[in-house]
Protein backbone atom coordinates (compact mmCIF):
# COMPACT_ATOMS: atom_id res chain seq x y z
CA UNK A 1 0.00 0.00 0.00
CA UNK A 2 0.77 3.37 -0.92
CA UNK A 3 0.82 5.10 2.36
CA UNK A 4 0.81 8.71 1.01
CA UNK A 5 -2.62 7.93 0.22
CA UNK A 6 -3.68 8.21 3.80
CA UNK A 7 -3.90 12.31 2.58
CA UNK A 8 -6.21 11.88 -0.12
CA UNK A 9 -8.65 8.76 1.71
CA UNK A 10 -9.24 10.12 5.35
CA UNK A 11 -9.82 13.53 4.76
CA UNK A 12 -11.68 13.90 0.91
CA UNK A 13 -15.04 13.61 2.19
CA UNK A 14 -14.03 16.45 4.39
CA UNK A 15 -12.97 19.19 1.97
CA UNK A 16 -14.62 22.23 1.88
CA UNK A 17 -16.82 23.66 0.03
CA UNK A 18 -16.49 27.72 -1.95
CA UNK A 19 -13.08 29.26 -2.85
CA UNK A 20 -10.72 27.21 -0.87
CA UNK A 21 -11.78 23.61 -2.90
CA UNK A 22 -10.05 24.91 -6.13
CA UNK A 23 -6.84 25.06 -4.67
CA UNK A 24 -5.15 22.21 -4.90
CA UNK A 25 -2.34 21.21 -2.57
CA UNK A 26 0.09 19.59 -5.02
CA UNK A 27 2.46 22.19 -4.26
CA UNK A 28 3.93 24.67 -1.94
CA UNK A 29 2.28 27.58 -3.01
CA UNK A 30 -1.23 25.90 -3.66
CA UNK A 31 -0.85 24.59 -0.05
CA UNK A 32 0.10 27.87 1.43
CA UNK A 33 -2.97 29.18 -0.57
CA UNK A 34 -5.11 26.14 0.57
CA UNK A 35 -3.98 26.67 4.34
CA UNK A 36 -4.61 30.51 3.98
CA UNK A 37 -8.58 30.12 3.00
CA UNK A 38 -9.14 27.59 5.39
CA UNK A 39 -8.36 29.68 7.67
CA UNK A 40 -10.37 32.56 6.24
CA UNK A 41 -13.59 29.98 6.20
CA UNK A 42 -12.61 28.85 9.85
CA UNK A 43 -13.39 32.71 11.11
CA UNK A 44 -16.49 32.53 10.09
CA UNK A 45 -17.36 28.81 11.07
CA UNK A 46 -15.23 28.19 13.97
CA UNK A 47 -17.24 25.06 15.38
CA UNK A 48 -16.92 23.24 11.69
CA UNK A 49 -15.09 19.92 12.62
CA UNK A 50 -14.79 19.39 8.66
CA UNK A 51 -12.65 22.50 7.77
CA UNK A 52 -10.64 21.97 10.98
CA UNK A 53 -9.74 18.12 9.71
CA UNK A 54 -8.66 19.61 6.25
CA UNK A 55 -6.87 22.61 7.49
CA UNK A 56 -4.67 20.17 9.45
CA UNK A 57 -4.21 17.97 6.21
CA UNK A 58 -3.03 20.80 4.48
CA UNK A 59 -0.91 21.81 7.43
CA UNK A 60 1.17 18.69 7.66
CA UNK A 61 1.70 18.26 3.75
CA UNK A 62 2.93 21.52 4.28
CA UNK A 63 5.30 20.71 7.02
CA UNK A 64 3.78 22.65 9.78
CA UNK A 65 3.63 19.90 11.82
CA UNK A 66 3.42 21.16 15.35
CA UNK A 67 0.36 23.67 14.18
CA UNK A 68 -1.48 19.94 12.14
CA UNK A 69 -1.33 18.84 15.74
CA UNK A 70 -2.50 21.78 17.29
CA UNK A 71 -5.72 21.12 15.42
CA UNK A 72 -5.58 17.77 16.19
CA UNK A 73 -5.58 18.85 19.83
CA UNK A 74 -8.95 20.81 19.10
CA UNK A 75 -10.14 17.79 17.66
CA UNK A 76 -9.59 15.68 20.69
CA UNK A 77 -11.36 17.88 23.13
CA UNK A 78 -14.51 16.88 21.13
CA UNK A 79 -15.60 12.80 22.05
CA UNK A 80 -17.42 12.55 18.10
CA UNK A 81 -14.19 13.79 16.90
CA UNK A 82 -11.89 12.03 18.77
CA UNK A 83 -10.94 9.30 15.93
CA UNK A 84 -9.81 12.46 13.61
CA UNK A 85 -7.36 13.42 16.07
CA UNK A 86 -5.66 10.41 16.16
CA UNK A 87 -6.37 10.47 12.53
CA UNK A 88 -4.38 13.49 11.40
CA UNK A 89 -1.47 12.19 13.88
CA UNK A 90 -1.27 9.09 12.26
CA UNK A 91 -0.91 11.24 9.51
CA UNK A 92 1.57 13.81 10.97
CA UNK A 93 3.73 10.66 12.03
CA UNK A 94 3.83 9.14 8.13
CA UNK A 95 5.62 11.95 7.47
CA UNK A 96 7.84 12.10 10.03
CA UNK A 97 8.45 8.57 9.07
CA UNK A 98 7.64 7.46 12.63
CA UNK A 99 5.97 4.27 11.97
CA UNK A 100 5.40 3.59 16.02
CA UNK A 101 3.74 6.17 16.46
CA UNK A 102 1.48 6.16 13.19
CA UNK A 103 0.37 2.53 13.94
CA UNK A 104 -0.51 3.83 17.70
CA UNK A 105 -2.82 6.25 16.56
CA UNK A 106 -4.49 4.39 13.92
CA UNK A 107 -4.87 1.94 16.19
CA UNK A 108 -6.45 4.60 18.71
CA UNK A 109 -8.74 5.72 15.49
CA UNK A 110 -9.89 2.03 14.70
CA UNK A 111 -10.49 1.81 18.35
CA UNK A 112 -12.79 4.41 18.57
CA UNK A 113 -14.68 3.42 15.28
CA UNK A 114 -14.57 -0.19 14.89
CA UNK A 115 -16.39 -1.18 11.93
CA UNK A 116 -17.05 2.19 11.10
CA UNK A 117 -13.47 2.64 10.77
CA UNK A 118 -11.95 3.73 7.63
CA UNK A 119 -10.91 0.95 5.27
CA UNK A 120 -7.59 2.66 4.06
CA UNK A 121 -6.47 3.36 7.62
CA UNK A 122 -7.15 -0.37 8.79
CA UNK A 123 -5.24 -1.97 6.02
CA UNK A 124 -2.61 0.47 6.77
CA UNK A 125 -2.55 -0.09 10.40
CA UNK A 126 -2.65 -4.13 9.30
CA UNK A 127 0.41 -3.54 6.59
CA UNK A 128 2.68 -1.81 9.56
CA UNK A 129 2.44 -4.62 11.73
CA UNK A 130 3.12 -7.41 9.16
CA UNK A 131 5.86 -5.56 7.72
CA UNK A 132 7.41 -5.50 11.63
CA UNK A 133 6.35 -9.49 11.97
CA UNK A 134 3.44 -8.55 13.94
CA UNK A 135 1.38 -11.24 11.85
CA UNK A 136 -0.63 -12.31 15.02
CA UNK A 137 -1.70 -8.26 15.74
CA UNK A 138 -2.00 -7.51 11.98
CA UNK A 139 -4.52 -10.53 11.42
CA UNK A 140 -7.33 -8.87 13.23
CA UNK A 141 -6.99 -5.56 11.22
CA UNK A 142 -6.71 -7.54 8.00
CA UNK A 143 -10.45 -9.48 9.09
CA UNK A 144 -12.01 -6.05 10.24
CA UNK A 145 -11.39 -4.83 6.29
CA UNK A 146 -12.89 -7.32 5.20
CA UNK A 147 -15.74 -7.00 7.42
CA UNK A 148 -15.76 -3.27 6.24
CA UNK A 149 -15.42 -3.86 2.32
CA UNK A 150 -16.30 -7.60 1.50
CA UNK A 151 -14.88 -6.99 -1.99
CA UNK A 152 -11.55 -6.97 -0.69
CA UNK A 153 -9.12 -9.28 -2.43
CA UNK A 154 -6.58 -7.07 -0.77
CA UNK A 155 -7.42 -7.98 3.00
CA UNK A 156 -8.40 -11.41 2.39
CA UNK A 157 -4.74 -11.77 0.83
CA UNK A 158 -3.12 -9.65 3.48
CA UNK A 159 -5.31 -12.44 6.45
CA UNK A 160 -3.08 -14.83 3.97
CA UNK A 161 0.03 -13.09 4.31
CA UNK A 162 -0.21 -13.16 8.51
CA UNK A 163 -1.35 -16.84 8.58
CA UNK A 164 1.73 -17.68 6.35
CA UNK A 165 4.21 -15.65 9.01
CA UNK A 166 2.54 -17.38 11.42
CA UNK A 167 3.53 -21.08 10.09
CA UNK A 168 -0.13 -21.71 9.22
CA UNK A 169 0.05 -22.61 5.93
CA UNK A 170 -3.62 -24.22 5.41
CA UNK A 171 -5.33 -21.48 6.91
CA UNK A 172 -2.92 -19.18 4.60
CA UNK A 173 -4.17 -21.01 1.60
CA UNK A 174 -7.91 -20.94 2.55
CA UNK A 175 -7.16 -17.08 2.76
CA UNK A 176 -5.76 -16.91 -0.77
CA UNK A 177 -8.44 -19.04 -2.61
CA UNK A 178 -10.80 -16.36 -0.82
CA UNK A 179 -8.85 -13.89 -1.94
CA UNK A 180 -9.34 -15.32 -5.56
CA UNK A 181 -12.86 -15.94 -5.95
CA UNK A 182 -13.51 -12.44 -4.89
CA UNK A 183 -11.04 -11.13 -7.23
CA UNK A 184 -10.04 -13.54 -10.07
CA UNK A 185 -7.88 -10.99 -11.31
CA UNK A 186 -5.62 -10.81 -8.13
CA UNK A 187 -2.25 -11.91 -9.19
CA UNK A 188 -0.95 -11.83 -5.77
CA UNK A 189 -2.86 -14.43 -4.41
CA UNK A 190 -1.76 -16.83 -6.87
CA UNK A 191 1.99 -15.50 -6.69
CA UNK A 192 1.76 -16.56 -2.99
CA UNK A 193 0.11 -20.17 -3.82
CA UNK A 194 2.82 -20.81 -6.34
CA UNK A 195 5.45 -19.66 -4.08
CA UNK A 196 4.56 -22.41 -1.39
CA UNK A 197 4.57 -25.03 -3.78
CA UNK A 198 8.21 -23.94 -4.99
CA UNK A 199 9.10 -23.89 -1.48
CA UNK A 200 7.78 -27.14 -1.08
CA UNK A 201 10.09 -28.70 -4.14
CA UNK A 202 6.97 -28.34 -6.16
CA UNK A 203 8.17 -26.25 -9.57
CA UNK A 204 6.03 -27.61 -11.93
CA UNK A 205 2.89 -27.26 -9.69
CA UNK A 206 4.37 -23.44 -8.72
CA UNK A 207 4.33 -23.42 -12.44
CA UNK A 208 0.57 -23.64 -12.94
CA UNK A 209 -0.15 -20.48 -10.30
CA UNK A 210 2.13 -18.58 -11.99
CA UNK A 211 0.73 -19.11 -15.20
CA UNK A 212 -2.63 -18.12 -14.01
CA UNK A 213 -1.17 -14.90 -12.33
CA UNK A 214 0.11 -13.77 -14.91
CA UNK A 215 -3.25 -14.52 -17.10
CA UNK A 216 -4.96 -12.64 -14.51
CA UNK A 217 -2.47 -9.61 -14.52
CA UNK A 218 -0.86 -9.79 -18.10
CA UNK A 219 1.49 -6.15 -16.87
CA UNK A 220 2.17 -7.86 -13.49
CA UNK A 221 6.27 -8.21 -13.07
CA UNK A 222 5.91 -10.58 -10.16
CA UNK A 223 4.07 -12.35 -12.19
CA UNK A 224 6.42 -12.86 -14.69
CA UNK A 225 10.11 -12.70 -12.63
CA UNK A 226 8.28 -15.90 -10.61
CA UNK A 227 7.23 -17.63 -13.79
CA UNK A 228 10.29 -16.97 -15.62
CA UNK A 229 12.56 -18.18 -12.87
CA UNK A 230 10.19 -21.60 -12.80
CA UNK A 231 10.46 -22.34 -15.95
CA UNK A 232 14.51 -21.98 -15.72
CA UNK A 233 14.41 -24.70 -13.19
CA UNK A 234 12.52 -26.85 -15.60
CA UNK A 235 15.35 -26.62 -18.23
CA UNK A 236 13.34 -24.36 -20.44
CA UNK A 237 15.67 -21.87 -20.97
CA UNK A 238 14.21 -19.43 -23.99
CA UNK A 239 10.58 -19.29 -22.07
CA UNK A 240 12.19 -18.41 -18.94
CA UNK A 241 14.69 -15.48 -20.67
CA UNK A 242 11.53 -14.37 -22.41
CA UNK A 243 9.25 -14.38 -19.65
CA UNK A 244 12.10 -12.21 -17.05
CA UNK A 245 12.51 -10.24 -20.42
CA UNK A 246 8.90 -8.99 -19.63
CA UNK A 247 9.22 -8.48 -15.95
CA UNK A 248 11.78 -6.02 -16.22
CA UNK A 249 9.91 -4.27 -19.39
CA UNK A 250 7.14 -4.08 -16.60
CA UNK A 251 9.55 -3.05 -13.79
CA UNK A 252 12.42 -1.35 -15.09
CA UNK A 253 14.38 -1.32 -11.82
CA UNK A 254 13.57 -5.17 -10.73
CA UNK A 255 17.23 -6.27 -9.64
CA UNK A 256 16.45 -9.73 -8.48
CA UNK A 257 15.11 -10.21 -12.64
CA UNK A 258 17.80 -8.93 -13.94
CA UNK A 259 20.48 -10.68 -12.16
CA UNK A 260 18.34 -14.20 -12.71
CA UNK A 261 18.18 -12.69 -17.09
CA UNK A 262 22.10 -12.07 -16.34
CA UNK A 263 22.83 -15.48 -15.20
CA UNK A 264 20.77 -17.19 -18.05
CA UNK A 265 22.12 -15.59 -20.59
CA UNK A 266 25.55 -16.59 -18.96
CA UNK A 267 23.84 -19.93 -18.87
CA UNK A 268 25.10 -20.00 -15.39
CA UNK A 269 21.66 -20.45 -13.71
CA UNK A 270 21.44 -23.47 -11.00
Amino acid sequence: MKYVLIVLVFFVACQPSGQEQKNTVADTDSLATAIRNIRADLAVRPGDPELRVYLANALAEHGEYAAADSVAAILAQDTAQAYRAHYIRALVAIFRADTTTTIRHLSAAIALKGAASEYEAVMMAADLLLQRGAAREALPYYELAYTIDSTSAEALYGAGRSQEQLGRWQKAAAQYQRAIQVNPAFSPAYIAMGQAEETSGNTAAALNFFNLAAKADPTDADAFYHRGKALLKLGNRPAGMDDLTKALSFRKQFPAAKALLDSAVANNFQ
